[in-house]
């Protein structure tokens, strides 16, 4: 890519510790994905804090935050099994102290609750300029036919990753994905809801426009001084993410596969070593 990724891409090791809080939650940035939470994510990173965010929901894998998320996905929207609650979260934020985009945001009001000092923000935008945008992230990548081979050949990674990603939308439009009505209709009852509940338990909320605001108004809602000489973080615009998994697909193929190649190679060096010692053996035996 011509830009330098705004997360990490290496997958984190296994933890050898039971996974504690090691500190305490402070900023909740409920808005919608495709309002800038990758930018939000990445300016909160730079201000200190430890964010959380789609992407580090996948670096985790390996301790099972994918299926982590579904397991709570499934138990509130479709009531399989116990709902999360409380610090049933910290089995995935423990290490975190701030938050933006999937899953967390799906479990806004539960996350409120269960970090009642966080401060909350809310990315928002436009209705009409939300929904093309899901259309170039979130449609274009789960309709790639090639996710299909990646889904039947890694399902440690890919085939949760994908699964969460298709639940998500499922929620958001009822099973409907050309349903952009009520697309829309979600997105809007989301933000109502982050404003709602807010107000009910007398919390702040900054509501964040990219493009419009910058450090100012965060860092003067978050306390903390502007970075100088810095721009504001604007990442993951256009069809940076769709790029972003096609790229992704091919080294998690190559990935996947390697360990078929390794173990190809190896037989046929094997049976190489095989043969030549049967015709050297066998043409010793011919010359005695």
């Amino acid at each position: 890519m011509s830009v330098p990724l705004p997360f990490p891409t290496t997958p984190y090791p296994r933890h050898d510790h039971e996974p504690r809080r090691q500190t305490e939650m402070k900023v909740l940035a409920l808005g919608m994905p495709r309002t800038g939470t990758m930018s939000m994510y990445t300016a909160l990173n730079e201000l200190g804090y430890k964010c959380y965010h789609m992407a580090e929901a996948a670096l985790d894998y390996r301790n099972g935050s994918l299926k982590n998320w579904q397991e709570a996905i499934v138990a509130k929207y479709y009531d399989l099994g116990d709902q999360y609650k409380g610090k049933d979260f910290d089995k995935m934020l423990w290490a975190y102290d701030a938050i933006t985009d999937i899953p967390s945001i799906l479990f806004a009001e539960e996350l409120m609750d269960a970090y009642p000092d966080a401060q909350i923000i809310l990315t928002t935008r436009d209705v009409d300029e939300w929904l093309p945008s899901m259309e170039r992230s979130y449609y274009r990548v789960l309709n790639m036919k090639r996710w299909r081979l990646l889904e039947f050949l890694d399902n440690t990674y890919m085939r949760p990753y994908l699964h969460l990603l298709r639940t998500t939308l499922n929620i958001w439009t009822e099973k409907r994905w050309s349903d952009k009505d009520q697309l829309a209709a979600t997105y809007i009852a989301h933000n109502a809801q982050i404003r709602g509940r807010a107000q009910m338990c007398r919390r702040k909320v900054l509501e964040f426009r990219f493009g419009r605001d910058g450090w100012e108004p965060l860092c003067a809602f978050l306390g903390k001084p502007v970075p100088a000489d810095q721009p504001f973080p604007q990442v993951n615009r256009g069809d940076f993410i769709a790029q972003y998994h096609y790229i992704g697909f091919w080294l998690r193929l190559g990935y996947v596969l390697w360990p078929v190649v390794k173990m190809l190679v190896l037989a046929i060096v094997v049976w190489s070593l095989f043969e030549a010692y049967f015709e050297y053996y066998h043409g010793v035996n011919s010359v005695l």
